[in-house]
């Protein structure tokens, strides 16, 4: 093989080769010097685009791969559950009204208290006592006519007209406790149902309207 065609052939196999137009006949040591100057810059590129995917693959390793997973749906029910839980806490503590109730349930569940009409009407105070009655003007004092507050606790302890259904009466310091305690156990709540059925059955006479003869 001539020095001519040698040349040919190294051109012919280069990619892309964009070498000016030549004649065989010219100098063969010319056109070498082209072709190692364009085998330099072709491994220049490969060595350059082997540390950028070096580059590439070390972060990869280090921060992870992001993946686009749909999460289930059942556990995005559950996160949803427990953020609604946690503003629902939050506004329960920090609100204005249901503050004897929030003194014995303290924390939220979805799963209701384990209380009957009369429990709930003793634990919030809206039933027939005259402190809840003032708030609507439907009386005009808040006084059992024992003369002491008509409130809840008052009937359940120390009235005049409901001894038969008295519970001990708590310190002041321990009256958060008592109602607690009260609440959760069966046999003081039993007691507190049939104080609620006696108050509503003689309510007329525990309760007369005002202007009315005790």
């Amino acid at each position: 093989m001539t020095n001519s065609s040698t040349l040919i052939h190294k051109l012919v196999v280069l990619p892309d080769c964009h070498l000016p137009f030549m004649h065989l006949t010219g100098t063969p040591v010319k056109y070498e010097h082209l072709i190692r100057k364009r085998r330099k810059r072709k491994k220049k590129i490969n060595e350059s685009g082997n540390e950028a995917a070096d580059v590439l693959a070390k972060k990869a390793t280090q921060e992870g791969i992001p993946t686009f997973i749909p999460a289930p749906r059942n556990h995005i029910k559950s996160l949803l559950q427990k953020e609604s839980i946690i503003r629902w806490q939050k506004e329960w503590d920090n609100g204005e009204t249901g503050r004897s109730v929030h003194n014995v349930l303290p924390k939220v569940k979805t799963t209701p208290a384990p209380w009957q009409r009369p429990e709930i009407m003793f634990v919030t105070g809206h039933g027939p006592f005259p402190t809840y009655l003032k708030r609507f003007n439907i009386r005009s004092s808040d006084s059992c006519d024992c003369g002491k507050l008509g409130n809840p606790l008052h009937y359940a302890t120390s009235c005049l007209f409901t001894t038969s259904y008295h519970l001990t009466k708590p310190s002041a310091d321990l009256e958060l406790l008592w109602w607690k305690r009260v609440t959760n156990n069966t046999n003081s709540r039993a007691k507190i149902k049939k104080l609620m059925h006696f108050i509503a059955e003689n309510e007329p006479l525990l309760f007369p309207k005002d202007g009315d003869d005790n």
